[in-house]
């Protein structure tokens, strides 16, 4: 069976923003490598006047030219040697806060989902992405939703923290409907979208970029957001899964404590809108016990972190017999084409 690699990446280019158009050229990110302490090298963009990173979060294990999508054959052709049928491509620029200006925004997201919608058309649908949105400015935001869904996206990328809003904030709903009407999950990437909480954890990464993940996915719980959106799907998306028996868990102590409702041991287990992305080294069986087997998915961190082989390596745990084989079909392929409302012809 072929899998659905449910979190790639894309390593932004200056090709990237050749989609610009008009006067919004004038923001177009300018590359600069940087001389570094022990004479190392760093590569940024400049954006809007500040120094960015996102140039150097790149795996040895593919090329210059997947990574960033100069060769798409080349693309293609390594996903059928590792058995991928399917990717859903994030970007990498995008995982930190990179502008506090709408009109940059705008601008930049329109550029970058252009041409992941180019990627897509040359791709044949095997290549399939994340919108990523201008969410400072909502009504730009929702126009563009509605260019993306017909132009190959098939999620909405968010992080787990967007400016100075929570993913449970009213001011998403409008985002909420209309990803729901549209089919489009919300893939809660890791990440952080806040200049001041990624400055407060500068160096600390797992607290800025992972743990606000898991915060944000418990909070939507809490808060309602699936019983409020019954269509709407919500994905967490590389933090592991190994949190699931501690979340559910601590949902289970809240919900008749504070909120006065009943308690849901099977919030996970019984859900069709709560999914996770897991990792090989998860305690999959314990986890198992909490998530149950329709809502773990897995994504290879494709061009990030040397990970390309990560679906190889589920796939070998039908042979250790830890994990019926049917439940590893799952996670390679129903869940994820469920979650993202994808078919491999």
């Amino acid at each position: 069976m072929l899998t659905i690699d449910a979190d790639a990446h894309v390593v932004e280019s200056e090709r990237t923003w050749d989609y610009l158009e008009g006067s919004d050229k004038r923001y177009r990110p300018v590359p600069i490598t940087v001389n570094m302490p022990q004479d190392k090298r760093k590569n940024f963009w400049i954006i809007g006047g500040r120094l960015i990173g996102g140039r150097d979060n790149i795996g040895k294990d593919t090329s210059q030219e997947s990574r960033e999508m100069a060769d798409i054959e080349a693309r293609l052709k390594h996903m059928d040697e590792i058995g991928t049928g399917i990717q859903v491509l994030y970007p990498t620029l995008f995982l930190r806060p990179w502008t506090d200006q709408p009109e940059i925004e705008v601008a930049l997201s329109r550029s970058y989902n252009r041409w992941l919608a180019d990627i897509w058309y040359k791709a044949k649908d095997r290549l399939r992405w994340a919108v990523h949105l201008p969410l400072m400015t909502m009504d730009k935001a929702l126009d563009e939703l509605r260019w993306a869904s017909g132009n190959g996206a098939c999620a909405v990328f968010m992080r787990g923290l967007e400016t100075t809003h929570r993913l449970h904030d009213p001011y998403f709903f409008p985002l909420y409907e209309a990803a729901s009407r549209l089919n489009m999950p919300i893939g809660i990437h890791s990440g952080v979208g806040n200049f001041a909480v990624s400055e407060a954890f500068g160096g600390d990464p797992f607290r800025e970029a992972k743990l606000g993940v898991i915060g944000a996915f418990h909070a939507m719980i809490m808060r309602g957001i699936p019983e409020r959106f019954p269509r709407l799907r919500i994905g967490a998306i590389e933090v592991s899964a190994q949190w699931i028996p501690y979340v559910v868990h601590d949902i289970n102590l809240r919900l008749p404590k504070f909120l006065g409702k009943e308690a849901n041991p099977d919030v996970l287990r019984n859900s069709s809108q709560l999914f996770v992305a897991c990792q090989t080294d998860d305690d999959l069986p314990y986890v198992l016990k909490y998530s149950g087997e329709n809502s773990l998915m897995i994504g290879s961190d494709y061009g990030h972190a040397d990970n390309a082989s990560e679906l190889l390596a589920l796939t070998r745990l039908k042979a250790k017999g830890e994990i019926d084989a049917d439940v590893i079909d799952k996670i390679l392929y129903d869940n994820p084409a469920r979650f993202y409302g994808l078919s491999i012809n």
